[in-house]
């Protein structure tokens, strides 16, 4: 069986494809979403980044997205710049597969000289901000919904991980890799856990297994939920 950690909402693609492909997939969510309702102001002369797909489902839960239809907006990720086109954003001025291509990008534009709202969870990506801090890009974090880890695992994933059942695990957080890791080691699951494939959307979210030295882990080719797919191949699960 192949793990599956995302939050049931966002699992259901990834749960689909993986099924049609063949493979037995089990749901265990290592953290869980929260929007908030903090009053985001709009300033016309300022750059909006949106980091996730959260980060747009926020400002519409708390019906704020309408302010932001005429605003200057950097997008990570083509499912992120997908969903402001669909919430009525007009002024997507970048788009980039990943945050340090992000700031590269703006790097090397003109953009570097403005004043960047970074729309985004508690828990912060300090690789960005170090990077943005770097390159003295002016960068305020705003944030507008909650990521909230796990405190447990069930008891019938900890019974399957300790008889060999789950294969294969696939991880698009970082957070959902280090909080997978902690309950490891609280429920005596990490050393039958090393032989698991570890599928993983990037080398940031791929470096705390890498410590660890799980005997096998795979980093998609891109960042995204497509190319993870198409790294977990058929031939790794017995």
């Amino acid at each position: 069986m192949i793990l599956i950690t995302r939050p049931k909402e966002q699992s259901k693609n990834l749960e689909t494809i993986l099924g049609l492909k063949g493979y037995k997939t089990y749901l265990e969510s290592l953290y869980r979403i929260k929007y908030l309702k903090t009053k985001i102001s709009h300033n016309k002369n300022n750059y909006y980044i949106f980091p996730s797909i959260h980060s747009v489902q926020s400002l519409i839960s708390s019906k704020q997205i309408n302010k932001f239809r005429e605003a200057n907006i950097l997008a990570i990720g083509n499912k992120v710049k997908q969903a402001l086109i669909s919430a009525g954003c007009k002024k997507i001025l970048l788009t980039s597969i990943d945050s340090d291509t992000l700031v590269k990008k703006i790097n090397k534009t003109n953009f570097s000289n403005h004043n960047f709202i970074y729309l985004c969870s508690n828990i912060i990506n300090t690789d960005f901000l170090k990077k943005t801090k770097k390159y003295q890009i002016s960068l305020q974090t705003k944030i507008i919904y909650k990521t909230i880890p796990a405190i447990k695992l069930q008891n019938k994933l900890i019974n399957n991980l300790k008889l060999g059942n789950i294969s294969g695990a696939t991880f698009l957080s970082k957070l959902a890799a280090d909080t997978f890791l902690s309950l490891l080691s609280t429920y005596d699951c990490l050393s039958a856990a090393k032989n698991i494939n570890i599928y993983c959307i990037s080398e940031r979210v791929a470096a705390p297994f890498i410590h660890k030295r799980f005997s096998s882990v795979y980093i998609a080719p891109k960042p995204n939920e497509d190319a993870l797919i198409q790294s977990i191949k058929k031939r790794h699960f017995k």
